[in-house]
């Protein structure tokens, strides 16, 4: 519903005033704070869903339909009747009687010929069934044929991949004894240079060893000399020296001990600081003999390795060849297989299946063929009940006998008046309405008639969807259901019907939507105070209205419709259990600053 904004201007501005005014009065100004901090008590409810119908009225003009001719649809002598010029019938009243033995005697032929149509189609369902079950049959045998096949197949199958697993154990074996060999091989290679290698430095190793050894007896002489008294320690530090021949090594002569460690390091290119260190030099370099020995046993055992590799290898090299001929075996028995004695196999389970088939097929046509026998024959039973049918004539409405042309044991031709009925007015409605209202009724659908403060119901008979040339409106006709006193033909009477609906939407009541610029909003309820929240608005009555964006059935709409809300206003909802977290207010200088700017805005 909208609202008119002149009150809410109104309020704005008198909040306006009153707040200037207290600019100059300060007891004014605390009066009003204090009015302005008071919340506004407001309800509150959650949008529902619901179902929102709206109807529009009509003009409508009220017809009927009168006379009706009773004929026969049977030739034949007039037994009885039982009305007269002037009686009132009922609908399916029995009004007169035709002579109906031929009738009975076609009847008669045609329930025998019925009868015995029926007993034909149980043999040929039974016929049939019997087809049904030698399929079922021949349909296992050949699924275990073909089962049986696949199995065998899947062997052949596992055999060639079993075939083509030990080619390839067999090629890494083959590739893996040629790494061996090789491996040995290389090894013998490396033992043979190293041989070479040590027999060239042979004699190198025993100079070098002898050279070390003339080494540590000087350093031996040198360092004897730190034993003796201190004043003869150069004199014999100086005979040491003369009688190995040590000149221009500028070696100590007062302090044996620097004199020999010295002596040590530049004899051996400081490859030796200490005598266990000379002595592992030496050691070494006597060891060249011992090393080419140790590498000749090596070598040794190398070459019968090599000769186990080789043995290994040629055993490899017949195992490939051994299982490429197993792998083109297995495959040649698969493929024989598949293309031979399983196309077979398939071949003659397909036409075992063809044959079952086409046994069902041919009972199915017979059971078919003798169904439609017995639908003839029930036609014939059909057609001949409704020629007794044809022989008692009743009355298809209700109402005043005008007029009787048949009389008792004379002719009643098929097709001919027998009687006239003046039949109780069937009364109908006719109106026009809009194309957006044409296509939302439909045949049957029940509306209000309003007449003389008194209300009728009818229901919709015809909706052609035919526009009329000259208003452009779509014509529809209801016909007025009994139970109420009847209308006068030819008067206007005004006709109720819904013309939108909507079926499980959500609603919130008509007054708590605002609007603001054709923008319809809300005020939610959200911790103690009412927060504006646009909305799109759908379809109304005068309670709900639906809202088809901006809200969800949890939210908490403030249902009281107040001039003095606004935007974060602390409201208190009045009869509620809400939790005082909800209601206490959060800053009570929000009410104020959104009046300033309502007043801007």
């Amino acid at each position: 519903m909208r609202r008119s904004y002149t009150v809410k201007y109104m309020f704005i501005l008198s909040a306006a005033a009153l707040l200037l005014a207290g600019c100059n009065d300060a007891s004014s100004k605390d009066k009003k704070e204090q009015q302005e901090t008071k919340k506004i008590g407001v309800s509150v409810e959650n949008p529902v869903r619901s179902d929102i119908e709206i109807t529009g009225d009509f003009i409508g003009n009220v017809s009927a339909d009168s006379t009706v001719n009773v004929v026969a649809k049977l030739s034949g002598d007039v037994t009885n009747t039982y009305f007269e010029v002037g009686d009132h019938v009922n609908a399916g009243d029995l009004m007169f009687t035709i002579d109906d033995t031929s009738a009975q005697i076609t009847m008669k032929q045609a329930r025998a010929a019925l009868d015995s149509s029926r007993a034909s189609l149980g043999s040929a369902q039974a016929g049939l069934e019997a087809a049904k079950v030698s399929n079922l049959y021949t349909t296992a045998q050949v699924t275990q044929q073909w089962g049986t096949a696949g199995t065998n197949e899947m062997q052949l199958a596992n055999a060639v991949n079993s075939a083509k697993y030990g080619l390839m154990n067999a090629s890494e074996n083959n590739n893996a004894a040629g790494m061996q060999l090789d491996y040995v091989r290389d090894q013998i290679s490396d033992i043979d240079d190293q041989i070479d290698e040590l027999e060239d430095n042979k004699d190198n190793m025993a100079k070098y060893a002898k050279a070390l050894t003339q080494v540590k007896k000087v350093y031996t002489a040198i360092s004897s000399c730190a034993g003796l008294e201190k004043l003869m320690i150069p004199a014999a530090l100086n005979a040491v020296y003369n009688d190995y021949g040590i000149t221009g090594m500028g070696l100590s002569t007062t302090d044996a001990e620097a004199a020999a460690k010295t002596y040590l390091q530049m004899s051996t290119s400081g490859g030796a600081s200490t005598v266990q260190e000379l002595d592992s030099m030496i050691s070494g370099a006597n060891s060249a003999s011992s090393a080419i020995d140790q590498l000749e046993d090596a070598k040794d055992q190398l070459l019968v390795s090599k000769a186990q590799a080789e043995v290994a290898k040629v055993a490899a090299s017949t195992g490939v060849c051994q299982a490429q001929e197993a792998q083109a075996l297995a495959q040649r028995m698969l493929d024989d297989y598949r293309n031979y004695t399983l196309a077979t196999i398939i071949t003659g389970g397909q036409a075992q299946l063809a044959g079952a088939t086409s046994q069902v097929a041919s009972a199915e046509a017979g059971v078919k063929q003798v169904q439609a026998g017995v639908a003839q024959a029930e036609t014939g039973v059909e057609a001949a009940q409704l020629q007794l049918d044809y022989a008692n004539v009743k009355a298809p409405v209700s109402g005043v006998i005008t007029a009787k042309n048949i009389t008792v044991n004379n002719m009643a031709a098929a097709g001919s008046p027998a009687y006239v009925i003046m039949a109780d007015d069937t009364q109908y409605v006719d109106f026009y309405v809009s194309e957006a209202v044409m296509g939302r009724l439909m045949t049957g659908q029940e509306i209000t008639i309003t007449r003389n403060g008194s209300t009728y119901k009818a229901k919709i008979t015809e909706n052609a969807g035919v526009a009329d040339a000259a208003t452009g409106l779509f014509f529809v006709k209801a016909q007025i259901l009994p139970g109420a006193d009847r209308l006068i033909n030819g008067t206007k009477v005004k006709i109720t019907l819904a013309t939108d609906s909507r079926s499980s939407v959500i609603t919130v009541p008509v007054d708590s939507v605002y609007y603001l610029n054709e923008q319809a909003y809300v005020y939610r309820f959200i911790n103690g105070k009412a927060v504006k929240t646009d909305v799109v608005t759908g379809i109304s009555d005068n309670d709900k209205i639906e809202i088809t964006d901006g809200l969800s059935e949890q939210d908490k709409v403030i249902t009281t419709w107040a001039s003095q809300l606004r935007d974060g206003m602390e409201v208190e909802v009045e009869g509620s259990a809400l939790s005082r977290e909800d209601s206490m207010p959060k800053d009570s200088s929000t009410d104020k600053i959104e009046v300033v700017n309502e007043i801007a805005d």
